[in-house]
């Protein structure tokens, strides 16, 4: 429970800059009077209503809280209690001021003000305005009745006293995480596609390497089969040749005797030739004289006949000799020129051959460079083996993701599962509908105590039906100004004992705002002041009325306002 133990205020409204300080919790009746405008409502309503929520009770923009003649330093500071701790709230204007002290010890203010005004409404005082004026005020001014409320107010005020607000909370916590992890399961999803595509455009680069990889080693695998062949072709055609050449050269083995008879049938030819040509000088000699030039002696007949025919007989020699030899040069030269034509092929084969073998260390080489190729398409094959693991990394990336989003999936049905029970119609719905009838119960009974004989009920959407004794149907714009007056209160009344029982949003504090001076008659204001004497005892009231005369030995306590010099004061 809630007990207000004082407000002051100074600055605030008519009030100047001398604190006035109320005192809460001292008697459990007070009637509170004073002249029209003499301050009355601003000390007992708005200064509350501004100290705890930030706004008046009354139509008054914030500015005009602020006392016109001083324009500064306007504060309310509000001390209550709830079960062992002590707070106190101030909240000001010019400078602006808002801080929640829980034991003397000041509550964060890093947050801003919106969620530092949610801390004390949701987890101080557990009610927001329209709850707070719905058990704790009664008024004429600026107050709007409960059952003039729409079905939302309606509902908000009751979930408060009901102290299942907090179901709304969570609902909207719910849907908030709802929300969030949708939109995470969308991210979710656009990364998974994502993903997706990386993986296809992956085991496509996998697909073309493995292609080239099997075209390379198969294309370097041909070309060394095809290069091995040749170099077996190339070492075939080299020894054909050898053998070819080998022949060739056992055909010439006499090509150095022929040369050397050539030769030495030349020699001896040139020395025939001489002795020939010597010969025949000799003839010449004898033919042509008959003295000998050097000793001048007579040459016979006889010696020159023997001489001539000697030189005839040696000339014919000669001469056969010559022929011979000149035969066997010709047949040696004709040996010769078969062996250089033997020798012109072999030469011709010797160069093919060396072509061939040049071809052939070529064809090695090319044969080592497509080996190489089968290495690098081998490399390949390992270039595949790491992209088949980047793949498998996104895969394993995929499956992560997918496994995520599953969870994700699962905490979105769990949540919209917990958020149809705590919809109106769920959990919300079986407490109200539990306490509907504890609800009608106090209604009843507070009308009853206030003669006003009739059946009220509220249904499970907060819609009164109204029977009389004679089971008439009517609904509350069909009353009177008092007699709603009666269920006004007696609705306040059993808001405030349902939360007592609650003990939820339940506080010490009631006030009424000229409900005296309205419609009530005089039987109707005694049946009243029986009912707050009968409630007396569990709360601290304060009534607010222009009929002090009438009022005043009916009450404990008794606070008179006056405003003197444009200033408002507490006698």
């Amino acid at each position: 429970m809630i007990k207000f133990k004082t407000v002051r205020f100074k600055n605030f409204g008519s009030f100047g800059n001398i604190f006035t300080e109320l005192q809460l919790n001292k008697n459990a009746t007070t009637l509170i009077c004073g002249n029209n405008g003499s301050g009355k409502s601003f000390a007992f309503l708005d200064s509350i209503t501004f100290g705890l929520f930030g706004k008046p009770f009354r139509k008054i923009n914030i500015p005009q809280i602020v006392n016109s003649i001083n324009n500064k330093q306007c504060l309310v500071e509000i001390e209550f209690s709830k079960g062992t701790d002590e707070y106190l709230v101030r909240r000001g204007l010019n400078p602006k001021i808002f801080e929640i002290f829980k034991n003397t010890i000041l509550l964060n203010q890093d947050a801003k003000s919106i969620d530092y005004q949610d801390i004390l409404e949701d987890q101080i005082l557990k009610m927001n305005y329209k709850t707070f004026t719905q058990v704790v005020i009664l008024g004429s001014s600026s107050f709007v009745p409960f059952m003039q409320l729409n079905a939302a107010d309606r509902r908000s005020v009751i979930e408060n006293i009901l102290d299942i607000n907090i179901f709304t909370s969570m609902n909207v916590l719910l849907k908030g995480r709802i929300l969030q992890f949708k939109e995470t399961i969308r991210e979710l999803n656009s990364r998974i596609e994502t993903e997706k595509q990386k993986i296809i455009i992956q085991q496509g680069f996998i697909d073309t390497l493995q292609k080239k990889s099997t075209e390379d080693i198969k294309l370097a695998k041909d070309k060394v089969t095809q290069l091995n062949l040749e170099i077996v072709q190339l070492d075939t055609e080299i020894s054909v040749l050898e053998s070819d050449i080998n022949l060739l050269e056992i055909k010439i083995i006499d090509k150095a005797a022929i040369t050397s008879s050539i030769q030495n049938h030349n020699t001896l030819k040139t020395k025939i030739d001489s002795k020939l040509r010597t010969l025949v000088k000799d003839v010449t000699f004898f033919t042509n004289n008959v003295t000998c030039p050097s000793c001048s002696q007579q040459i016979s007949q006889e010696l020159k006949e023997k001489e001539l025919q000697k030189s005839s007989i040696k000339q014919e020699e000669y001469e056969g000799a010559i022929a011979d030899l000149t035969l066997n040069i010709e047949k040696f030269n004709s040996r010769i020129e078969d062996i250089n034509n033997i020798l012109k092929d072999i030469q011709d084969k010797k160069m093919v051959s060396l072509q061939k073998r040049t071809s052939k260390e070529n064809t090695k080489k090319y044969l080592i460079e497509a080996t190489k190729e089968i290495e690098k398409a081998n490399y390949s094959t390992e270039q595949i083996n790491i992209e088949l693991g980047k793949k498998y990394q996104q895969v394993t990336t995929l499956s992560e993701l997918e496994s995520q989003k599953e969870e994700y999936r699962d905490e979105v049905l769990y949540f919209e599962y917990a958020n149809e029970l705590l919809k109106d119609n769920g959990v919300k719905s079986k407490i109200i509908n539990y306490y509907l009838p504890h609800i009608n119960k106090y209604i009843n009974q507070f009308l009853s105590s206030m003669d006003f004989f009739a059946q009220f009920t509220l249904d499970e959407d907060f819609n009164e039906k109204i029977k009389s004794r004679h089971r008439d149907e009517f609904s509350y714009t069909n009353f009177s100004e008092g007699e709603k007056l009666r269920i006004d209160l007696a609705l306040l009344l059993a808001w405030r004992e349902i939360a007592r029982a609650k003990n939820s949003v339940n506080c010490n504090l009631l006030i009424l705002d000229e409900v005296f001076d309205s419609s009530l008659d005089s039987v109707g204001m005694d049946e009243l002041m029986k009912l707050l004497t009968s409630v007396g005892d569990k709360s601290n009231i304060f009534v607010i009325s222009h009929k002090s005369d009438q009022l005043v030995d009916k009450f404990q306590n008794l606070i008179t306002f006056e405003k003197k010099n444009n200033f408002s004061r507490m006698l």
